[in-house]
């Protein structure tokens, strides 16, 4: 793999994604367990913020990995991972 700023900003918004979506299950996992003495709304809101994180780096994504692709010459007919 080649090592440039693309590749590099596209391997740390994955990263930063992995960590999002952890956090968003761990608070999940961890309100199951205790669902009768928590507060569900503080729950969702919090689960909503980590995956929050994700939805933002979509676009980040999509670029750098269009851009990879174009710079190798695979061409596609609109950027992956965008809406």
């Amino acid at each position: 793999m080649q090592n440039n700023p693309i590749t590099t900003t596209l391997l740390h918004t994955i990263l930063k994604n992995q960590h999002a979506i952890t956090d968003a299950l761990v608070k999940i996992a961890d309100w199951v367990e205790v669902a009768e003495n928590n507060d569900a709304k503080a729950v969702a809101h919090s689960v909503r913020r980590s995956l929050k994180g994700v939805d933002d780096s979509r676009l980040i994504l999509g670029q750098c990995i269009s851009e990879i692709m174009r710079a190798s010459g695979i061409e596609r007919e609109e950027p992956p991972f965008t809406r």
